[in-house]
């Protein structure tokens, strides 16, 4: 599980690429199956719009903040 959180960290900021990038780790270590796989892929590209959302609205929010705090009057 842990090799799977460094892929998934360390993984490119490709759509699906975290989950493609750690598909190896996932038949060898884990022992996933391929129906196994094509599941984890179907939820992963499912649910990745949403942490990419959560993401740039994030970045936003602290440009945001940091443009306040050192606008000049």
């Amino acid at each position: 599980i842990c090799m799977l959180g460094i892929t998934i960290v360390a993984a490119p900021g490709v759509p699906g690429g975290a989950i493609m990038a750690s598909m190896g780790i996932l038949t060898s270590i884990l022992g996933f199956s391929e129906a196994d796989n094509a599941l984890m892929i179907a939820l992963y590209i499912a649910m990745d719009s949403f942490g990419t959302a959560c993401n740039v609205t994030g970045d936003g929010a602290i440009a945001q903040i940091i443009n306040r705090y050192f606008a000049k009057e």
